[in-house]
């Protein structure tokens, strides 16, 4: 029977084959809590069971993602070591990623396109990364939010503080005239020595100023931040994910937007990311 650690304090994870002191070490890696956002993200950096071992993958998968999801009732989204990409026939798997609308790149498939920004005739408009900035216009940015995203409805103002506060990497488009947010979006990564692991969530540009390619340049910042080429990140391996609009007219809009940087639902994927998401535990009450 596999048994879970967590040590809160440094955010690792370690799954051992029993609980006596001398067990096995089956998987040890990391994992970080986005607690606005409802989401977990793990990494593993080491399983010690074979791709084609179903049986023991499907116990390591369904054991950590319901610890975790009952633990935080979120999201929980698990990245295997990139040796398991290309490696696991899905199909004997017990376990399934049943969220359809969920979207992963991996870094040799991620498309960052470093001329995508605001054009000289935009002047109106200003791409803002600093929290503090972001923070100030929290008021008219979560009623932008309210009216635009259906899954922001419940947003209070403390939410939406919270929501900047939490990101690794955010993004807000100013309408300079008017003083007013027009674009948002955050990313939540988890890093460690050799991997980066991020989510992306709360895209939304306002219905008044679709059109304008906002969207794209602020996913394509997000993008950025992850696989820029410093020295400290040029070795990593870089996984993003998100969920995409399902409903609204972002249904149909969305989906462009994320392919255009790599983005591929996780039925297209198959098993060329061993990625595996649970959405059994998430909940709002």
């Amino acid at each position: 029977m596999l048994i879970v650690n967590l040590n809160e304090p440094s955010k690792t994870i370690q799954v051992k084959s029993n609980a006596e002191i001398n067990s096995n070490i089956v998987a040890e890696g990391a994992y970080a809590v986005d607690k606005p956002d409802l989401t977990v993200l793990v990494t593993f950096k080491h399983v010690a069971i074979a791709p084609d071992n179903h049986e023991q993958l499907d116990q390591l998968l369904s054991l950590v993602m319901s610890t975790l999801g009952e633990l935080y009732k979120s999201l929980v989204c698990v990245r295997l070591p990139t040796m398991f990409d290309n490696q696991i026939d899905i199909d004997k798997l017990e376990i399934k990623n049943k969220i359809s609308w969920f979207m992963s790149v991996k870094n040799d498939n991620i498309k960052f396109y470093p001329d995508n920004r605001l054009k000289p005739e935009q002047e109106q408009y200003e791409l803002i990364t600093d929290k503090q900035l972001i923070l100030n216009h929290s008021e008219t940015l979560v009623t932008m939010m309210i009216r635009e995203g259906f899954w922001c409805k419940p947003w209070d103002l403390e939410e939406m503080k919270n929501r900047i506060n939490s990101a690794t990497h955010i993004a807000m488009i100013l309408d300079k005239i008017n003083n007013s947010p027009c674009g948002f979006g955050r990313l939540f990564t988890l890093k460690t020595n050799d991997t980066i692991f991020g989510y992306v969530s709360d895209i939304v540009v306002d219905s008044s100023h679709q059109s304008k390619g906002f969207g794209r340049i602020i996913i394509n910042y997000l993008v950025g931040m992850s696989v820029n080429n410093n020295e400290k990140q040029q070795n990593h391996d870089v996984t993003l994910c998100l969920q995409c609009a399902n409903e609204g007219t972002g249904a149909v809009s969305a989906p462009k937007l994320y392919s255009r940087s790599g983005f591929e639902y996780i039925g297209d994927i198959d098993n060329r990311i061993a990625i595996f998401v649970n959405n059994e535990y998430y909940s709002r009450t």
